[in-house]
């Protein structure tokens, strides 16, 4: 084993902790993002399945030892994500578990239960519980690339797709979003800022539902349309392959004439736009800081996430590493800061307060706003390789290890996100796992020797 064993070890046998069985509403097996709490123990166990692996929480089997136990508890504000299934955290986890043939069956299985609980107009659920769909906000658009990552895992992928009509329910889950998530620039609308997976990111937060086009969102489409291209030809669908690279280049194309903005001073990045009525000119509509400068429009992060889907051209993707790499913006200690050092808006607090509309009151969120997460980390340091910088993806790799491995060493846990200190800001006690397997990912691909 390497040098990194015991970290290796540790998000392995983690993630075992997060596998689940069917139960109520889901019909196969799962992956949650953290091990199983006392409430998702007595959950089970009410429904006469005792967790495997047993754990120290673990009741007798049949056991209700919590008052709620009849219904899985929604308790995601204290940090217990043990009894939810996350559109994102299981495709995005599944890039590195799908590595180890004993994830299999979970991966595959919660694409599946995400499928079978879709809404009759194709809209697949961001977060789903065992007994009800935690809301009606739609997954954002990892569908289809999360199915390719499952066909492509067993030997019988196309099979498979046939068999549980995965392409076609992927298929229409796109339609859903053309349908519905398409804004007037030709480029994908988020639906709010939580439903984006980067809760308070500002180019998104605090600003009305379904009115933001997003680079994120954009670029995961693209991503979509290229997934839906590879099923559509291990299925021998040739016409409608071309169908979706048409999509795919015509999504990439709209970003590059409408998205980019030239900083001016070597570096360059993808704004956020929100159309407004009546304005002529694109600049009046570039999401901005609250003085509405439209020489300095907000980014963050996620204005780089375009390196990810290959979309800018060499010359422009050079601008964007410059602006990544700057140790007095984005590059940290412990990896990407979600927002740049230098804005007056960056923290790294455990923690942010927003207003959610959904139920009219302020709620506590996951803080994108300059804390390092191993989920940017691993997107970031993909959308380098892809532009021939491993030299610095081999750099991020390193830094992402070191900061996991010395949490690891210091609470014997991974948090969701990090400092520039490397202190784990969230959950207090930890128990995160979910993405941060895609550090051994990052390991695999980008180490140098």
């Amino acid at each position: 084993m390497s040098d990194h064993s015991k970290l290796e070890s540790f998000l392995l046998d983690q993630s075992r902790l997060c596998l689940r069985p069917p139960v109520v509403r889901f019909a196969h097996p799962w992956i949650a993002p953290m091990p199983l709490s006392p409430d998702g123990a007595a959950f089970l166990c009410a429904h006469g399945i005792p967790p495997t692996p047993p754990t120290s929480h673990s009741p007798d089997p049949g056991a209700a030892s919590s008052p709620n136990a009849d219904g899985p508890l929604d308790v995601f504000n204290t940090g217990d994500y043990s009894l939810g299934l996350f559109h994102h955290d299981a495709s995005e986890a599944a890039i590195e578990l799908l590595e180890h043939d004993e994830f299999l069956p979970a991966c595959r299985g919660a694409l599946l239960n995400m499928l079978d609980n879709m809404r009759s107009d194709g809209l697949v659920h961001r977060v789903e519980l065992a007994h009800k769909s935690h809301e009606d906000e739609p997954a954002k658009p990892i569908v289809a690339q999360f199915a390719l990552r499952c066909a492509n895992a067993g030997y019988d992928g196309a099979d498979w797709l046939t068999d549980h009509a995965v392409y076609d329910r992927a298929a229409l889950f796109l339609d859903y979003l053309e349908s519905n998530y398409m804004g007037k620039h030709g480029l994908i609308l988020a639906h709010s800022a939580l439903q984006t997976g980067f809760d308070n990111d500002l180019l998104t937060v605090s600003l009305p539902d379904k009115s933001i086009e997003d680079p994120g969102m954009s670029a995961f489409m693209v991503l979509e349309y290229r997934a839906m291209h590879d099923m559509a030809q291990m299925l021998g669908l040739d016409e409608e392959a071309s169908m979706w690279t048409h999509k795919a280049d015509r999504m990439a194309f709209l970003m590059n004439e409408l998205m980019w903005f030239d900083a001016g001073d070597g570096t360059g990045y993808y704004i956020a736009l929100q159309w407004k009525h009546g304005v002529a000119h694109l600049a009046g509509e570039i999401v901005c800081d609250r003085a509405g400068n439209q020489l300095d429009p907000i980014h963050t992060w996620v204005s780089l996430l375009p390196l990810y889907a290959g979309v800018p051209s060499p010359e422009r993707a050079e601008k964007m590493i410059a602006l990544l790499t700057d140790e007095k913006r984005y590059w940290g200690p412990a990896g990407v800061r979600t927002l740049p050092l230098d804005s007056v808006y960056f923290n790294q607090s455990p923690r942010s307060l927003i207003y959610d509309y959904k139920v009219r009151t302020r709620t506590a969120v996951s803080n994108w706003q300059g804390p390092a997460w191993v989920l940017s980390n691993y997107y970031l340091a993909h959308g380098l390789a892809n532009y021939e910088r491993s030299d610095l993806a081999s750099e991020l790799t390193r830094r992402t290890i070191a900061c996991l491995e010395s949490d690891h060493k210091k609470t014997g846990s991974l948090h969701e996100c990090y400092n520039d200190a490397g202190f784990g800001l969230w959950p207090a006690s930890g128990g995160f796992v979910s993405w941060n397997v895609l550090a051994l990912t990052m390991l695999r691909r980008y180490a140098s020797d």
